[in-house]
């Protein structure tokens, strides 16, 4: 295992080699499985755009569409992202 990799593993092995009590080198584990679920969920919601804005020379968003325009300036378009957990029972 390379410790520059990953470094959270890297220290809980070293606490086991070191004499950790067993019941906390599990629920380390345990946690750290939980923060990597979380971060895997995160990252396939937010993988997509849930939509598109237009943004003028203020800054504000404007012309909210479910599906993308091709034929709108690049520039002007801003994806928005949607993270639902929690909303109307999803995970």
């Amino acid at each position: 295992m390379n410790p520059n990799a990953t470094p959270l593993d890297a220290i809980i092995d070293f606490a086991v080699k070191s004499g950790a009590s067993l019941f906390i080198v599990n629920n380390a584990k345990d946690e750290l499985k939980k923060l990597r679920e979380e971060a895997d969920n995160l990252r396939r919601q937010l993988d997509k755009p849930s939509a598109w804005a237009r943004m003028n020379k203020r800054g504000d968003l404007y012309d909210l569409r479910l599906c993308l325009n091709p034929y709108i300036n690049d520039q002007e378009i801003v994806p928005l992202y949607a993270y639902r957990k929690g909303y109307n029972n999803e995970t």
